[in-house]
């Protein structure tokens, strides 16, 4: 390749990128249309189970390659293996309009949210301590008290879900985001 030619690989990240879990099938569907109901325009985004970039471990920093990424990540990728969560219920980040699912407690989880941390990317700080969770509804602000009381005694899916792929994502804005790089765990 030549100095001057430009591939996916040599993209300098420049948005909001996040390292997630992704949650499969039929799983994903159901909490699809959780967010068809409370925030639309979430529904279109990856379902998927958050490892860096809102807590715990900020979002990747700026100026590093999404190749830089890859490396480090085939790397964390060999030294987590395929495992199962469950959801347990709706919760609310406090002070925010954040709605989410929560995750009944996962070693297997912890493990892998602190092998990508430190796997050699860059991250920007965060105040918040990792807590894992899916999000359904962001800063929208859910005024009808129906509507609330529904959010919060949905039918959350009970059965355990494998998680077995790594997954980057850009977020140029909160409704729409980009895949840069996957990979399967180990």
């Amino acid at each position: 390749m030549s100095p001057d030619s430009n591939t996916w690989e040599d993209r300098i990240i420049d948005s909001p990128v996040y390292i997630v879990l992704d949650v499969p099938s039929p799983v994903a569907e159901k909490i699809q249309s959780f967010r068809e109901k409370f925030d639309p325009a979430r529904a279109a985004l990856p379902v998927e189970i958050t490892l860096t970039g809102s807590c715990g471990t900020g979002l990747v920093t700026h100026g590093q390659t999404v190749r830089e990424i890859a490396e480090s990540l085939e790397q964390a990728a060999k030294q987590i293996h395929p495992f199962c969560v469950s959801f347990d219920s709706v919760d609310r980040f406090p002070g925010t309009d954040i709605y989410f699912l929560t995750l009944k407690d996962s070693p297997e989880l912890q493990h892998a949210q602190k092998t990508v941390s430190g796997c050699g990317i860059n991250f920007d700080p965060t105040p918040y301590p990792y807590h894992p969770h899916c999000t359904l509804a962001l800063r929208k602000e859910i005024r009808d008290d129906l509507d609330l009381l529904n959010l919060f005694f949905l039918d959350v899916p009970q059965e355990p879900i494998l998680l077995d792929m790594l997954s980057v994502y850009a977020m140029k804005d909160v409704n729409s985001c980009e895949i840069l790089y996957k990979i399967a765990l180990s």
